[in-house]
């Protein structure tokens, strides 16, 4: 049930990102250095952006097949992250990054109890799949 990938890198930026920006403009930031990922632009990448007030995620993936970018809005709550100007961007386990899409914590109490019980009934799944 996952919208990520199950292979490449994922970067989290540390710095808040605008809310309006789309495909284009965060691939062409990627695509500078301006997040200061060191890309190669041909290596399969996710990178998660949040805005200001932490309301906003974006995800953009890159792989051999194309790009895409995703925005999540959580229904209620806001994405529990430290957001700094020049701040180092940060590596995630797809394990965090789906805590912080579904719930939007990467650690401690969740916001929302719906959240937890689908993330643990995730992980039972995914433990169940590899016993198999």
């Amino acid at each position: 049930m996952s919208i990520l990938s199950a292979t490449g890198k994922i970067i989290m930026v540390q710095e808040p990102v605008s809310g309006r920006f789309g495909l284009q403009k965060l691939l062409a930031k990627l695509s500078s250095n301006a997040y200061g990922v060191n890309w190669n632009g041909s290596d399969e990448i996710s990178l998660v952006t949040f805005n200001k007030k932490r309301t906003i995620c974006k995800i953009l993936h890159v792989d051999d097949t194309g790009v895409d970018c995703t925005t999540r809005i959580l229904n209620h709550g806001n994405f529990k992250v430290l957001l700094d100007e020049g701040l180092i961007p940060r590596r995630l386990t797809r394990e965090a990054l789906e805590r912080l899409i579904i719930d939007g914590t990467l650690e401690g109490e969740y916001q929302n109890e719906i959240s937890k019980q689908l993330l643990e009934n995730q992980q039972h799944l995914n433990l169940t799949k590899r016993a198999a």
